[in-house]
């Protein structure tokens, strides 16, 4: 079950700040009454969620799994014998996560998405 691209603004605005708005609010005092991650649609009636959101603090995720990504292989390749066992044993680690990640990954990307 996906969650619904435009959601009216009495869903996400409690009576009190609807009231505090006014008949008519302006665009920018609407945005700011909306929770995080939320955005006016064009009718004025119903917000959508801002995709802006994962692009903007994206990179915060990408730096971080550059970072520890390097830090993690350092320390495998390290524990790792050399030669046909060290090559055997990290093919196999990285079967492994490449597995774990297939059914981690959706089960994360539907989470995020509601």
């Amino acid at each position: 079950m996906s969650a619904p691209e435009r959601v009216p603004l009495a869903e996400l605005l409690s009576p009190e700040t609807v009231r505090e708005l006014g008949p008519s609010p302006t665009p920018a005092r609407l945005r700011a009454a909306l929770p995080r991650g939320w955005v006016p649609d064009a009718d004025g009636l119903h917000a959508r969620r801002d995709r802006r959101l994962l692009f903007r603090e994206g990179w915060m995720l990408v730096l971080c799994l550059i970072a520890f990504g390097a830090v993690g292989a350092t320390f495998v390749l390290g524990a790792v014998p050399r030669g046909w066992a060290g090559a055997l044993r990290i093919a196999l680690l990285v079967l492994g996560v490449w597995l774990a990640a297939g059914i981690a990954g959706p089960l994360v990307t539907r989470a995020l998405r509601r």
